[in-house]
């Protein structure tokens, strides 16, 4: 969800960039100022696994709401792991001014890294699965990716990600804009140094934009990694990852891409947030885990 945010403050300060007199560009003080790690909130760490379930599943949320939300957006999802009997652990990482994936995008993935060990000590389980939801999926690639996650997960679950072809049209609420948030931070890269001179928060959402060097280490390369499981779902009503489902789609061999309203079509609407709390969202990403 940053990326589409970002981007979207991206077009409404391009205009007022592109009216204003010309000027050098500001230095970007990230020598000096360096980004925001953010805090994190852990759960207790009170399950373990069992022979049916070896497995810890550790859930992070999207950047969507506030994190005294947090519980009653995942109180589907988690009650329906801990009900089939999984250990279930909802983390958060991130944490500036109360929202998730707030910081430094390495540093986030480098508190999950620390956050699995302790589940992995804590529980003695030899890997754990990962079910995560927008932006907590791509703290998640980056963890698999570069951190060199994979051998200590599983399954990779996904509830609408943002992947590859994400163009930030979708926030502004205007079908077909001549032209996209995305497109114009790419045709005008002065604005993401204005842009991320102008606050932290600023400057760590952009490290989730299509030419940000984060975001290419991800993405402009494979994705998936060996031993872990893939599976992505996504939804056609998408508000926010746009064009939906592209936006949400991890085209690559062996990933299983579902599509909500092709899965359930006489189940109620959902969006790119309330997918996360639908009760065939959380059946559907217990099958997955079965696999």
């Amino acid at each position: 969800m940053r990326i589409i945010s970002t981007v979207a403050v991206a077009l409404s300060a391009a205009v007022l960039w592109s009216a204003a007199p010309a000027q050098a560009a500001p230095e970007t003080g990230s020598a000096d100022r360096p980004l925001p790690v953010g805090d994190t909130i852990e759960p207790v760490i009170d399950c373990g696994p069992t022979a049916a379930h070896p497995y810890p599943v550790v859930v992070l949320p999207g950047g969507d709401g506030t994190t005294d939300q947090t519980a009653a957006q995942w109180e589907t999802m988690v009650g329906a792991l801990r009900g089939a009997g999984y250990c279930a652990l909802l983390f958060q990482g991130g944490v500036v001014n109360g929202k998730r994936w707030n910081g430094d995008m390495p540093a986030e993935a480098g508190q999950i890294a620390d956050f699995i060990g302790k589940v992995r000590e804590t529980t003695g389980a030899e890997k754990v699965e990962i079910v995560a939801h927008s932006a907590g999926t791509i703290v998640s690639n980056y963890y698999l990716k570069l951190l060199g996650g994979a051998p200590t997960v599983s399954h990779a679950v996904f509830i609408t990600p943002e992947v590859r072809g994400c163009d930030g049209a979708g926030v502004l609420g205007i079908p077909n804009p001549p032209i996209t948030p995305v497109q114009l931070l790419h045709e005008l890269p002065v604005l993401s140094t204005l842009l991320a001179a102008a606050s932290p928060e600023l400057a760590t959402a952009l490290q989730m934009t299509p030419d940000s060097p984060v975001y290419k280490a991800i993405f402009d390369t494979r994705v998936t990694q060996p031993g872990v499981t893939y599976a992505v779902i996504a939804t056609r009503r998408d508000q926010l990852a746009t064009p939906a489902p592209l936006c949400s789609t991890l085209d690559e061999p062996g990933v299983e891409n579902a599509v909500y309203e092709d899965l359930f079509p006489d189940a109620a609407p959902v969006d790119h947030s309330l997918i996360r709390s639908s009760a065939e969202t959380a059946g559907w990403v217990l099958d997955r885990l079965r696999r």
